[in-house]
């Protein structure tokens, strides 16, 4: 059995969270495995951070 394999000369760039392409010239995110697009930024870090997110008031006290 033949195996066939497509090359394009270029492999597109797909953002992990929305699979949007990230065209040349465009900003994106490498982190954790996952590449993010600029849309998909401001959700990807929330949820990085969420382990760090403290409610005023409610802070954990040692």
């Amino acid at each position: 059995m033949k195996k066939h394999t497509c090359r394009l000369g270029r492999h597109s760039l797909l953002c992990s969270l929305c699979g949007q392409e990230i065209v040349p010239g465009e900003e994106y995110w490498y982190c954790s495995g996952s590449t993010v697009c600029r849309e998909c930024l401001p959700s990807f870090a929330r949820a990085e951070l969420a382990p760090y997110r403290q409610t005023r008031g409610k802070e954990v006290r040692p």
